[in-house]
């Protein structure tokens, strides 16, 4: 049960996150298409060993279906842009 919660939050935050980088970085993305591609790299990171790779390919694949923009910059910079959001968001949360 614990496990499905984290899955449930990480595709929440993830794509919540990925929607703000989204917008930072002018890719035309939705809220529900940036929580599906969320979802997907979560689902796809349970694999043992090579899920965290996969959950890379994952969500790059997503995105660039949904967004029709380039790999280079567009979505490197839009999930390198979400990544120190996220970061920053938890040291701020670890903060307080």
């Amino acid at each position: 049960m614990d496990e499905m919660v984290y899955l449930i939050l990480d595709a929440l935050i993830g794509g919540l996150v990925l929607w703000l980088a989204a917008k930072l970085t002018a890719v035309d993305l939705g809220l529900g298409e940036t929580v599906i591609a969320a979802s997907g790299a979560t689902a796809v990171s349970l694999v043992p060993t090579a899920g965290w790779i996969l959950s890379m390919i994952v969500l790059f694949v997503l995105l660039k279906k949904f967004s029709r923009a380039d790999i280079w910059p567009d979505i490197i910079l839009m999930v390198i842009v979400s990544r120190l959001v996220a970061f920053v968001a938890l040291m701020a949360a670890g903060g307080l």
